[in-house]
């Protein structure tokens, strides 16, 4: 449906021809609108995500993209590509909940690196906002601004006086980190800003701030005066089930051992964090805001728990698969207190798994046995790899765990998470039979709940408030 233009009485004799109004180019207007949203909603659909019906980001960049001029339509670009990455960082962080846009930045050199499912995923991230412009840009060529501030603005009214409704609602506990944003309209920058204090996160000054511990910390456990021998293991992605009988299986052959420890102990409190905040949480007690450690002064760190034992005549060791570049650990680590750091660059040669092509934790278990037997005095920390998410059936080598038989599908990333988890605990009960672990005592502690590409899975089957568990033993003399 046309029709006629309608002229508009300015000042005195000027008059201005507003565009016919068109049902055709109100469609293209209403198409720019929808693109992005459906392709956003497609993946939230797909991963058990929460997300606004309308991200109202998507309105400034309808609008430039309608205008006549070609410098604002490109400005339109702009805004769109703006838009997106505001629109990702809520969808990465419901799936990471310690993911801001300070993380991501400091991480993204190390994508080509990481698991082959997220190199396929910002690939695809890229076709989406190389792709997607140039059919935002046709489709806002067969409209108008006239077209798009006749669907916008009556648009943007209705989302503002129903900003408060949602069309599905998971509970109050999961409204951290955008996990209940089903709102029909909303500003995803907005609901960042809200998720994430913005301001101080992108302020220029990314040096980490250090503050009290506000959670519970497993190397609290250790005995006083300190064990001679003391093995602490923050392990990557070991969280707490609903069903605890699934945990005691992922620790069965460990606890099978429990006529030769002096003490068994085993539990489960809540933690929100990178992987580099949890190591901080258990090898300094404190909390950390920000990413880039190499910018921490070696007094910031001065009583971290590898420090005060190496004053007290320990050998203290830091092993991990990965790179040292990752989260700045060469850096850090000596300052914590660790005499010797054994990462990716001291282990040529030892085999690789998918986690970052980093050293396999199953090569590492003779290394800290032979540690063990040639220091009399050691504190040796481990922060393992492998069970890094997405939890490849390629890394998995032991298959006794039957998530089936403890409520969990065979097909979800969390029964490969929770059987490379038993793969370890396994691996661990054969080293502490060897004769030179005698007397150790040992921690094994998650970083974090483990995250899944469905965040469904993640409140089924996991605790609530991404709890991680821990355990605490000593190898008798």
């Amino acid at each position: 449906m046309i029709t006629k233009g309608v002229c508009v009485n300015l000042s005195w004799n000027r008059q201005i021809a507003l565009p016919a109004f068109s049902s055709r180019a109100l469609g293209y207007a209403l198409a720019l609108v929808i693109a992005p949203n459906v392709v956003f909603l497609l993946l939230a659909w797909l991963t058990h995500t929460a997300r606004p019906l309308l991200n109202l980001d998507y309105f400034i960049a309808v609008l430039l993209l309608a205008a006549p001029w070609c410098w604002l339509r490109c400005l339109g670009i702009a805004a769109f590509w703006l838009a997106v990455l505001f629109d990702v960082l809520m969808f990465v962080m419901q799936l990471f909940p310690f993911l801001d846009l300070q993380g991501a930045l400091y991480l993204l050199p190390f994508v080509l690196k990481a698991p082959w499912s997220y190199r396929l995923l910002c690939a695809l991230a890229l076709a989406y906002v190389v792709v997607m412009p140039f059919c935002l840009w046709r489709l806002g060529k067969k409209t108008n601004l006239y077209h798009a501030l006749w669907l916008c603005i009556p648009l943007a009214v209705a989302c503002y006086f129903t900003g408060h409704l949602q069309y599905h609602e998971r509970g109050l506990q999961t409204n951290l980190f955008g996990r209940n944003n089903f709102f029909y309209g909303k500003s995803q920058f907005d609901l960042y800003d809200r998720s994430k204090e913005f301001a101080r996160i992108t302020a220029n000054d990314v040096k980490p701030v250090f503050s009290p511990l506000q959670f519970d910390h497993a190397s609290r456990l250790l005995v006083q005066p300190p064990s001679a021998k003391t093995l602490l293991i923050v392990n990557e992605s070991w969280g707490q089930p609903k069903n605890p009988a699934l945990q005691a299986a992922v620790l069965e052959k460990l606890a099978a051992e429990r006529d030769r420890f002096d003490e068994w102990q085993v539990g489960h409190f809540p933690f929100i964090g990178a992987t580099v905040q949890g190591e901080i949480r258990e090898l300094c007690a404190l909390q950390v805001q920000g990413l880039a450690l190499r910018y921490t002064p070696a007094s910031q760190l001065a009583d971290c728990l590898p420090n005060r034992l190496r004053q007290q005549g320990y050998m203290t060791i830091a092993q991990h698969g990965a790179s040292s570049l990752l989260y700045d650990r060469s850096d850090w680590y000596p300052k914590a207190g660790f005499v010797q750091v054994m990462a990716a660059e001291q282990m040529m040669g030892k085999p690789t798994c998918q986690a970052f092509n980093g050293v396999c934790d199953s090569a590492l278990f003779a290394v800290v046995k032979d540690a063990f037997a040639s220091h009399p005095k050691l504190f040796f920390y481990w922060m393992t790899l492998t069970s890094h998410t997405d939890y490849p059936t390629e890394d998995l080598f032991n298959h006794r765990l039957n998530c089936a038989a403890y409520g969990l599908p065979v097909d979800t990333m969390l029964c490969r998470n929770f059987s490379l988890q038993a793969q370890f605990f396994d691996q661990l009960a054969e080293l502490v039979r060897q004769p030179e672990m005698r007397g150790v005592e040992v921690i094994v502690v998650g970083d974090h709940s483990p995250p899944v590409m469905d965040l469904g899975e993640t409140f089924k089957y996991l605790t609530e408030q991404g709890e991680v568990a821990w355990v605490h033993f000593k190898v008798k003399e």
